[in-house]
């Protein structure tokens, strides 16, 4: 059975944590399962250690943009690979994409069993093992698709939801779906036996070739990339999941919640405050999460949400706060951090003083990680170490890197930035012309 973690997706619904870069499912405010581990996780990364601890990892791949890419391998060391999304089509192009890539790249046969979930969902390790459960049964069932319901524990108006026959077998067939009803609806489909829609869905990949071979493409990897446009962008639940007739549903009664917004998010945080906070001691039901490396102080805060990073500054009611968006329309989605596969980069200032633009940012490269060789065409960088220890290699030539030593690289030579024994962290300042201006460099040119 393979996995496939769907990743595509952007938002800005933890504004200003997130955006259409850096989206929900990557910011490190989680909890591990592990009481004992203190460390803080993204979505991604606790979803992808219950699978790890359900035995599914192995066969686990991720599907997403190129631009996430180098964040999903920094996150997840490089255990998962990734389907990489030409363009971004909704989720019916990004699963039949994933199958291709299994069919294709990883080696997978048609009978083989593949399921597709969501990577911000807040569950249980059981949760796991019932898609284990519902793969066994699709394994042995033709061309039927399996979903898993969650039992609900209140008639929510933000859910979808599945409608199964009544019965109390573990195997349901389905009847329909409901999507997002008023309260009224809710309450009466939570009566009848109707189940949450978890997202999560599974079926053998020969039957992508069927939902795709009307559009002319074929379950090549290679030919669907270059074809991806021919498909519908539409919902998998609308091009498929809404005509199919065989769909069967197996129950998952416990924890499940979608951390879509603050208001959500902040009920599974175990601290009411991530950063330096201080609180006067009338706060009540109040979070507050400070990435900016500056003194916060909350006074007599009530039902409140506040974040705070270098994209700008949240405060809001925290059932408002589900309206967010409605709100960012006029703010330039620009993210001043960046994840990459070696390290992060955080811009701390972007100026132009008499017509001479500059960028400071400060960068840390990861113990035994480098960048890529690249080399920018635009403008200069001048690099000054903060700590640690390095390798610049520039143009065939290796220099030390101290921390104290500063180094002027420019434009049009080609460079890369190895850290050794330590993570190195420097200060970079870039003149001239410095957005969207890198070249990689397939191959460096330093004598070994």
């Amino acid at each position: 059975m393979y996995i496939v973690l769907l990743s595509g997706g952007s938002g800005k619904r933890l504004w200003p944590l997130s955006n259409d870069s850096y989206s929900k499912q990557y910011i490190k405010l989680m909890n591990h399962d592990d009481a004992a581990n203190d460390e803080k996780c993204s979505m991604l990364q606790r979803v992808f250690g219950q699978l790890a601890t359900a035995g599914l990892s192995d066969n686990t791949i991720v599907c997403a943009s190129d631009a996430q890419v180098e964040l999903i391998e920094s996150q997840l060391d490089g255990k998962a690979e990734v389907a990489v999304e030409p363009m971004r089509r909704d989720t019916f192009p990004a699963v039949m994409l994933s199958c291709a890539y299994l069919l294709s790249k990883k080696g997978a046969k048609e009978d083989d069993v593949v399921a597709f979930l969501p990577v911000d969902p807040y569950t249980t390790i059981e949760f796991f093992n019932r898609i284990k459960k519902l793969g066994d049964y699709i394994e042995k069932a033709g061309d039927t698709i399996g979903l898993l319901g969650g039992v609900p524990t209140y008639p929510s108006t933000k859910y979808g939801y599945i409608v199964p026959q009544k019965g109390d077998a573990e195997l349901l067939h389905v009847e329909g779906f409901r999507e997002k009803p008023d309260e009224a609806t809710a309450e009466k489909l939570v009566n009848d036996g109707a189940l949450w829609n978890c997202g999560v869905f599974c079926f053998k990949l020969s039957m992508a070739a069927q939902w795709i071979g009307k559009y002319g493409v074929t379950t090549d990897y290679d030919e669907m990339v270059t074809d991806y446009e021919k498909l519908p962008k539409k919902s998998f639940d609308y091009e498929v999941l809404e005509h199919w007739k065989n769909i069967v549903a197996i129950k998952y009664d416990d924890i499940w919640k979608d951390l879509g917004t603050w208001n959500t998010l902040t009920e599974e945080m175990r601290e009411n405050s991530i950063g330096d906070v201080t609180w006067d001691g009338t706060s009540e039901n109040s979070h507050a999460i400070n990435v900016l490396g500056i003194p916060m102080v909350v006074m007599g805060a009530k039902n409140l949400v506040i974040a705070a990073s270098h994209d700008g500054i949240l405060i809001a009611d925290k059932h408002q706060s589900s309206y967010i968006k409605d709100c960012l329309s006029e703010i330039a989605d620009e993210s001043k951090y960046e994840e990459r596969r070696w390290g992060t980069i955080k811009t701390i200032d972007n100026d132009e003083d008499d017509g001479t633009k500059s960028i400071t940012k400060r960068i840390k490269v990861v113990e035994g990680k480098e960048t890529p060789y690249h080399k920018h065409m635009k403008h200069t960088e001048t690099i000054t170490v903060l700590s640690g220890m390095g390798k610049l290699k520039l143009e065939g030539t290796e220099v030390d890197l101290l921390a104290g030593s500063t180094v002027s690289i420019a434009a049009g030579k080609a460079h890369s930035i190895k850290a050794i024994g330590s993570d190195l962290r420097c200060i970079e300042v870039c003149l001239g012309e410095a957005n969207d201006d890198e070249v990689i460099v397939e191959k460096d040119v330093v004598s070994k």
